[in-house]
C-alpha cells in the first residue's frame, strides 16, 4: 500500500478549506434574500439567549454579548457559536417586573492596546433605580479593574425606559438615558439625568466644554435633553457625528443627531399620541427652541440598536444606517446624505423577529440579535 505523507501546513490548509465549505453550506441553508441594493443570506451564530441586547467585538472572531433580563455577559466565538460566561459582574438590578438588567457593552476603540470595556446596566431597587456605567478589563473571562464612571441621579421608581446605549468617539463617552416612563417631565429637567444624551471623557471626567457645565443646578454631564427612550446610538464614521434613535409613545419614533445643548422636545412636542389614543400634553409637534426630529416614524417601528455600515462586503450599503425594529419586526435600512434621511428599506419584515441590536463585524458582515434568543448575521449571497 502506498503511504501519503501530509505536512502540518497542508493539514491546516485543508482544515481551513473545509471550514470555509461548512460556512458556505450553512449560508445556503437560508434562502437568498434580494433587497433593493444587495442580495444576502442569513447565518445563525448562536441560540437560546435571554433577550440578547448588545454585542461588541474584541477581535476578528470574538465578541461580548449581553442578556438584558438575565443580567448575563458572555464571550462569543462567532465562528463556532461557543459561549463562555463572564464572571465577576457587579450588582445588577434584575427584578423581572422591571425592564432592567444589562444593556449596552462597548469595547474601547483601542481595546487591543488598553483592554477597556464599557458596560451600561440597571442599579438600585424597585423603589429607586436608574442607569449606571462602568468600565473594566478581562482576565481569564473574569472582570478585573472595574471603575464606576456614571450613576444616574436622582434614582426614581421606574419600571421602563432606562435607555442604556453607549458610544465611544474621539476620547468621549456618550450615554443615552430614558425618561423612566412615568417620569417623562424629567426629560426637560436639567437637574436630572433621565431623558438625556450625556457626554463624558472616556475615563468618566466631565468635559469643560459641555453645554450646561456652568449653569446653576444643571447636571454637567448633559449634552442634549428632551429625550424619551433612546435604545439606539451609533457613530457615523464618515462625519464623526453621533446619532441616536428613540421610542415615541404611540407613533412618533425618532432618529436624531446628538447636537450640543439641543432640546429635542419630549414630552412637550411629539408626533405620537397617548397609548389608546388622545393627545400628549397640548398635542403639538412644534415649539420655538425645540428641535424637530431628523426623521420620524408613524406608526411606531420601536427602534432599537443601530450601526452605520462602512464595510466592503456590501458595497452598495456603504454609509447606510441599520436600525433594529421591535414592534414592526425588521431591520430598518436608512440611506443618509448630508445629515438627512433620504430613503428607508425594511429588511426581513416577514420573519417576525423583534430585532434588538444591529452590529457590523470586523469581517464586514452585519450581525443582529432578536428577542427570540438568536444572534445571526447577514452574509453576501454566493
Amino acid at each position: 500500500m502506498k503511504h501519503i505523507t501530509v505536512t502540518l501546513t497542508q493539514m491546516l490548509t485543508l482544515m481551513a478549506c473545509l471550514a470555509g465549505l461548512n460556512r458556505g453550506l450553512s449560508a445556503q441553508e437560508s434562502e437568498a434574500v434580494k433587497s433593493e441594493a444587495e442580495t444576502f443570506t442569513i447565518e445563525t451564530i448562536t441560540e437560546n439567549l435571554d433577550v440578547p441586547w448588545a454585542m461588541t467585538f474584541l477581535s476578528e472572531n470574538t465578541a461580548l454579548v449581553t442578556e438584558r433580563e438575565a443580567g448575563s455577559l458572555y464571550k462569543l466565538d462567532v465562528t463556532s457559536g461557543q459561549r463562555d460566561v463572564i464572571q465577576g459582574l457587579p450588582d445588577i438590578l434584575r427584578d423581572r417586573p422591571i425592564s432592567s438588567g444589562i444593556f449596552d457593552v462597548r469595547a474601547h476603540p483601542n481595546f487591543s492596546e488598553n483592554g477597556w470595556i464599557y458596560m451600561a446596566y440597571g442599579v438600585g431597587t424597585v423603589e429607586g433605580n436608574g442607569l449606571a456605567v462602568d468600565r473594566f478589563k478581562l482576565a481569564n473571562n473574569t472582570i478585573q479593574s472595574r471603575e464606576r464612571l456614571f450613576e444616574a441621579t436622582p434614582m426614581i421608581a421606574g419600571k421602563w425606559h432606562f435607555g442604556g446605549r453607549l458610544v465611544l468617539a474621539d476620547g468621549y463617552l456618550y450615554i443615552s438615558t430614558g425618561d423612566g416612563y412615568d417620569h417623562s417631565a424629567l426629560a426637560q429637567d436639567l437637574s436630572a439625568h433621565a431623558g438625556k444624551i450625556l457626554r463624558l471623557h472616556e475615563d468618566g471626567r466631565v468635559p469643560d466644554d459641555n453645554p450646561f457645565i456652568n449653569q446653576q443646578e444643571a447636571l454637567p454631564e448633559i449634552w442634549a435633553y428632551g429625550v424619551r427612550n433612546p435604545q439606539g446610538m451609533a457613530l457615523e464614521p464618515e462625519t464623526g457625528v453621533v446619532w441616536w434613535n428613540e421610542h415615541g409613545p404611540q407613533g412618533g419614533d425618532e432618529i436624531n443627531r446628538a447636537s450640543k445643548g439641543t432640546n429635542y422636545g419630549w414630552p412637550i412636542i411629539t408626533y405620537g399620541e397617548e397609548y389608546g389614543g388622545g393627545p400628549i400634553g397640548d398635542g403639538i409637534t412644534h415649539k420655538d427652541g425645540m428641535e424637530q426630529p431628523t426623521y420620524y416614524w408613524v406608526p411606531s417601528i420601536a427602534p432599537s440598536g443601530m450601526t452605520f455600515y462602512n464595510g466592503s462586503v456590501f458595497p452598495k450599503w456603504q454609509g447606510n444606517a441599520f436600525v433594529g425594529a421591535l414592534a414592526l419586526t425588521h431591520i430598518n435600512r436608512l440611506v443618509i446624505e448630508d445629515g438627512r434621511v433620504l430613503h428607508e428599506e425594511r429588511l426581513l419584515a416577514d420573519k417576525g423577529w423583534r430585532v434588538r441590536f444591529v452590529e457590523q463585524g470586523p469581517d464586514g458582515y452585519i450581525y443582529f440579535g432578536v428577542d427570540d434568543g438568536m444572534i445571526m448575521r447577514l452574509v453576501p449571497s454566493q
